[in-house]
């Protein structure tokens, strides 16, 4: 089973809950984070998520949630990275996106999106609806 992309997926997430000797406890288990007690037996696990798909991991849809059923899906790379905690989303007019697939729905870059935001101080919604080289005054 050491070679079984979902049972390795299994492991980890209960050490990261589990285990203070594992190097990111403290991200998980040191902060609350859980999981569903069912989820101790691998059989069960399964059941609720099936297989692991090619090119995905295991993602907690809300970082503030533990692991069970419903806050868990199997997740490509670029899902993963959005939905990290560190990862602030931006509202406007009801639309929650990333900073950087704000850039992309307005023709600008990460970057630009960023610091109108965070280090000029804009407000959102100048921030999304200022063209591309419009200044900061």
């Amino acid at each position: 089973m050491r070679h079984n992309l979902t049972y390795n997926s299994w492991k980890s997430f209960r050490a990261r809950c589990n285990r203070a000797t594992v190097c990111n406890y403290s991200d998980y288990g040191g902060k609350g984070i859980t999981y569903d007690p069912a989820w101790d037996k691998f059989e069960q696990f399964v059941a609720d998520m099936g297989e692991r798909p090619e090119n995905t991991t295991l993602d907690r849809i809300d970082n503030s949630k533990g692991y069970f059923k419903e806050n868990c899906r199997w997740a490509n790379h670029k899902e993963q990275s959005s939905n990290r905690s560190c990862v602030k989303m931006i509202t406007f007019d009801g639309v929650t996106l990333n900073a950087l697939d704000w850039a992309k729905k307005l023709g600008l870059s990460r970057g630009a999106i960023w610091n109108r935001i965070y280090k000029f101080g804009w407000d959102i919604e100048r921030a999304v609806t200022t063209p591309k080289g419009g200044k900061a005054h």
